[in-house]
């Protein structure tokens, strides 16, 4: 039986006149925060529980119960980082792509945030010296 809807429609990316969710994660469609008092909103508990699963498996317990704030961590900001594509979607705007893993990747932040800027300022020399190798 043929249907009205699409059967592989993407609900971790849609926006709408009050949110718009990138990768799963919530923010007002106007300011692109994730908490607004102008709206107002704040999308970090119902956005923590997309990610709660992977923080357990990717971050050590005793960091977890140190680090992680929950409800009360800094909330995220999409402000001028993604648009309306073509196809109705919301992309970033860098690379033009819906749900992008680059711009996208709230897991991935969020485990960084916890690990501390040590680990990601190693990372950036790490990178940074591949890039003097090959000059």
């Amino acid at each position: 039986m043929d249907s009205q809807f699409s059967g592989e429609d993407d609900q971790n990316n849609v926006v709408d006149s009050y949110n718009v969710t990138l990768n799963g994660f919530c923010f007002c469609t106007r300011h692109g925060l994730e908490v607004c008092a102008k709206c107002p909103t704040d999308n970090r508990g119902s956005n923590n529980m997309m990610v709660e699963d992977m923080l357990h498996e990717k971050v050590a317990e005793d960091i977890l119960q140190k680090k992680w704030k929950g409800d009360d961590r800094e909330p995220f900001s999409v402000a001028h980082q993604w648009t309306r594509l073509s196809n109705g979607k919301p992309g970033c705007t860098a690379h033009k792509e819906v749900g992008c893993p680059e711009c996208f990747n709230w897991g991935d932040k969020l485990v960084n945030e916890m690990q501390g800027a040590k680990r990601t300022a190693r990372r950036m020399r790490k990178t940074r010296d591949k890039h003097a190798a090959v000059e």
